[in-house]
C-alpha cells in the first residue's frame, strides 16, 4: 500500500514545471491508491455480511431478532412442559374415571354382602326360636356363624377400600387442578413474552439506562422462571407417584371384589347345603315319628279296649289274672308316657322343620321386610306347648262325648269306671 500523501510535507511553490508536474502526479497516484484500498475493504465487508444473515441488519433489527428468538425458545420450552402436563391431565382424568368405577363396584359388592348378611342374621334369629330339645349347635349353626364372620370381615374390608378410593379421587382432582393452573400460568407467560417482542429497542444513546432497567426487570422474571421450573418438576413427579398409587389401588380393588364374591358364594353354598341336609334329616325323622306315634296310638286304643273287656270278665278269686292285668295296665301307662314323649318330640321336630324351611325360603326381599316376621309369629303360635293335647282333653271330657260308646272307648284306661271297679275288686282295695 502506498504511503499516505497527507503525511508528506506540503509542497511549496514549484520551482519549475518539472517539479509542478511531479507533485501533481504524486497526488493523483495517492488518490488512486487510497480509492482502490477503500473499495477493496468495502468489498470484503460486503462478502462477510453476505456470509452472515444478521450481518446485513442494523443494530435495532438485530436486537429485536435476537429477542424474538429468545422468546420463541422460551415458548418452546413452555409448550413442552404444557404438553407433558396435558398428557398427565389426560392420565389423571382416566384414573379418576377408573377409580370411581372401582368405588362403584366395591359399593355394589358391599350392598350384596349386606343383603346376604341380613339373610344370615335373620336365619340365626329364626333358628334361635327352635324348641329347647332342638336348640343345639349343628352343622347349620356352624355354617351360619362362619358365613356371618366372613361377611362382617368383607364388609369392613370393602369400606376401607372405598374410603381409600375416595381419598385417591380427591388427590387426583386436586392434582388435575394444579396441573391445569400450572399450564395456564405458562400460557400467560408465553403470551406476555410474545407481546413484549413488539416493544421498541432502546436507542444507542439510552443504551446504558435501558440495560440497567432491563436487568432490574429481568431478575424477577428469572426468579419466576426458575420457580416455575421447580414447580413443574415437583408437580410432574408427584403426579407420577399418584398414578402409580392409583394403579396399585385399581388392581387391589378389582382383586378384592372377585375374592369377596367368590368367598361369599362359597359360604352361601355351604350354608344352603347344610340347611338342605338338615331339612331332609328332620323331614325323615318326622315321618318316622309320625309312623311310630300312629302305631303307638293304635296299640293304646286296642289295649284299652281289651283290658276293659278283660276286667269285666275278671273273677274276684282269680288272683293270677288280676296280677297279669295289673302289669298290663302299668305297661299301658308306660306306653302312654312314651306316646306323650313322642308327641312332644314330633312337635319339636315339626317346629324345627318349619323354622328351617322358613330359613330356606328367606331371601333379600324378605330379610328387609315384615313378611318373615309374620311367619315367625306363626311359628311361635304353632310351638305353643300342649295346645293340641288340651283340645283333645277338653273334647273327651265334654258331656256329649262322655255319654256315647265312642267317648268311653276314647277315654284312657285309668279313667274307665269298669277298669277301676275291676282293678279294685281284683286287688281287694275297695
Amino acid at each position: 500500500m502506498a504511503e499516505d500523501p497527507a503525511a508528506e510535507p506540503a509542497a511549496e511553490n514549484p520551482e519549475n514545471f518539472k517539479k509542478w508536474l511531479s507533485a501533481s502526479d504524486a497526488k493523483l497516484s495517492a488518490a488512486r491508491l487510497v480509492t482502490r484500498d477503500l473499495l477493496i475493504s468495502l468489498r470484503k465487508n460486503q462478502m462477510e455480511e453476505a456470509g452472515k444473515p444478521d450481518a446485513g441488519l442494523d443494530q435495532v433489527v438485530r436486537e429485536q431478532k435476537e429477542k424474538k428468538e429468545r422468546v420463541y425458545g422460551q415458548a418452546r420450552a413452555h409448550m413442552a412442559v404444557i404438553e407433558s402436563a396435558y398428557e398427565n391431565v389426560q392420565s389423571v382424568e382416566r384414573s379418576i374415571t377408573q377409580t370411581s368405577d372401582s368405588i362403584t363396584q366395591l359399593t355394589h359388592e358391599r350392598y350384596k354382602g349386606f343383603a346376604h348378611l341380613q339373610i344370615c342374621e335373620l336365619r340365626q334369629e329364626l333358628r334361635e326360636k327352635r324348641p329347647a330339645p332342638e336348640l343345639f349347635q349343628d352343622a347349620v349353626t356352624d355354617a351360619l356363624a362362619s358365613e356371618h364372620s366372613l361377611l362382617e370381615a368383607q364388609r369392613q374390608e370393602l369400606q376401607k377400600l372405598e374410603a381409600a378410593g375416595k381419598t385417591i379421587v380427591a388427590d387426583l382432582t386436586a392434582t388435575r387442578a394444579l396441573l391445569s393452573r400450572h399450564s395456564g400460568e405458562r400460557r400467560i407467560n408465553i403470551l406476555h413474552d410474545i407481546s413484549s417482542i413488539n416493544d421498541k429497542v432502546s436507542k444507542p444513546g439510552a443504551k446504558k439506562k435501558s440495560l440497567d432497567e432491563e436487568n432490574n426487570s429481568a431478575s424477577p422474571k428469572a426468579e419466576n422462571g426458575s420457580k416455575l421450573e421447580e414447580d413443574a418438576e415437583a408437580i410432574l413427579g408427584n403426579t407420577q407417584k399418584l398414578l402409580h398409587r392409583f394403579s396399585a389401588y385399581r388392581s387391589a380393588s378389582l382383586a378384592a371384589v372377585e375374592r369377596c364374591r367368590g368367598a361369599r358364594n362359597q359360604a352361601k353354598l355351604k350354608t344352603e347345603e347344610s340347611l338342605t341336609k338338615r331339612i331332609e334329616l328332620l323331614a325323615g325323622r318326622k315321618l318316622e315319628l309320625e309312623g311310630q306315634l300312629m302305631e303307638v296310638s293304635q296299640t293304646i286304643v286296642k289295649a284299652e279296649r281289651e283290658l276293659e273287656s278283660s276286667y269285666r270278665k275278671l273273677a274276684p278269686s282269680d288272683k293270677a289274672k288280676a296280677d297279669k292285668l295289673q302289669a298290663d295296665t302299668e305297661m299301658l301307662d308306660k306306653l302312654r308316657r312314651i306316646r306323650d314323649k313322642l308327641t312332644e318330640d314330633l312337635r319339636c321336630k315339626a317346629t324345627a322343620l318349619e323354622i328351617d324351611n322358613t330359613c330356606k325360603r328367606v331371601n333379600a326381599a324378605k330379610a328387609g321386610g315384615k313378611s318373615v316376621e309374620k311367619e315367625a309369629n306363626l311359628i311361635r303360635s304353632n310351638s305353643a306347648p300342649n295346645l293340641a293335647a288340651k283340645k283333645r282333653q277338653n273334647w273327651r271330657s265334654s258331656p256329649k262325648s262322655s255319654g256315647s260308646g265312642m267317648g268311653e272307648s276314647m277315654n284312657s284306661a285309668g279313667e274307665s269306671k269298669s277298669l277301676k271297679a275291676g282293678a279294685a275288686a281284683g286287688l281287694g282295695l275297695k
